[in-house]
């Protein structure tokens, strides 16, 4: 398995990625553009903010290898060998989330054009946030052949953000944790957070200290409200009808409900759609059979989990 270090450009930014074309295969090979989640997450789906190595998009990328696809996966702003490129840690309040999906279209440009490459079956898959912009991308791109929506943001971004928030409050205060009224009192200035981006995209300085480490900070105010104008279950309703989606989730994912990628299949499934559903994957696709995920389990040294790669070799294999 062999990657090819590359760079391209989307604005003022220079990007870092992985390029992977198999050479045992005579002509042109499909092609997948790899998209990272959420935070600083690299072209590997390795997080600054975790204390080891992940490897997502690694294995995607050697899953796809093995079945002949050509694969592109990059450091997105804020990760890995791209860093925050022309930047200073206070320019970021100035980019939206539109800087994230203005990138992967260039990827798949870069992709696109790639000795090796069939130009016309160009496929996106998406990790988390990722399938998000993946969503975003099919709405301009016709050249699109496919899309995999994996663990994917399936609600709005501060939906979903308020559910986790909401749940993390009631663990504590049944735990007894935290009183009764100051959990009230967090949940008021969330909805009070929440009204103020979806109006003017701004947020307060003086939140709860809880609610600013959930990143609900004026730095993230513009990529915040614009992440959350982008409803996943509308753009879905507005793909081809004819293009193959796969989409996938666990039960045992601690930042995806099943039942949103449920509501997400239904604005699906006017297209070719797959679904995937799980019983032993964590968020980050491993097998944690049966325990619990606590997050820690995503760095821990576990096997990906063949309930899910099985099933993702099924579904590009019909492509």
């Amino acid at each position: 398995m062999s990657d090819i270090e590359i760079t391209f450009s989307s604005g003022d930014v220079n990007l870092h990625g992985s390029l992977r074309v198999p050479v045992s295969i005579k002509g042109a090979v499909p092609a997948v553009l790899l998209l990272a989640g959420s935070g600083p997450t690299d072209r590997n789906g390795d997080s600054a903010l975790l204390p080891g190595p992940i490897g997502t998009l690694r294995h995607l990328a050697d899953v796809l290898e093995r079945h002949g696809f050509a694969s592109l996966r990059y450091d997105k702003l804020g990760s890995g060998v791209t860093g925050l490129g022309p930047y200073d840690v206070e320019d970021v309040a100035d980019l939206g989330f539109s800087t994230f999906i203005d990138a992967a279209a260039e990827a798949l440009k870069f992709l696109a054009a790639q000795r090796g490459v069939d130009a016309r079956r160009l496929y996106v898959v998406g990790h988390s946030e990722g399938a998000l912009i993946a969503l975003s991308l099919a709405q301009t791109n016709s050249g699109i052949s496919g899309l995999g929506l994996l663990e994917p943001l399936a609600v709005r971004l501060l939906d979903l953000l308020t559910a986790q928030i909401d749940a993390q409050l009631d663990a504590v205060v049944s735990a007894r944790q935290l009183p009764v009224q100051i959990a009230d009192e967090l949940r008021v200035a969330l909805t009070g957070a929440v009204e103020s981006l979806r109006a003017d995209g701004t947020l307060s300085d003086d939140l709860p200290e809880p609610l600013r480490n959930a990143g609900l900070v004026s730095a993230n105010a513009k990529a915040l409200a614009e992440e959350d104008a982008l409803d996943p279950r509308m753009l879905a309703a507005q793909i081809d009808g004819d293009l193959p989606v796969l989409t996938s989730v666990s039960s045992k994912d601690i930042q995806v409900r099943v039942e949103d990628v449920d509501a997400l299949d239904a604005a699906l499934v006017h297209t070719r759609l797959t679904s995937l559903r799980m019983r032993r994957t964590n968020h980050v696709l491993k097998d944690i059979g049966d325990q619990q995920s606590t997050g820690a389990d995503y760095v821990a040294d576990l096997p990906y989990s063949d309930e899910f790669t099985s099933g993702f070799e099924e579904w590009i294999k019909t492509l």
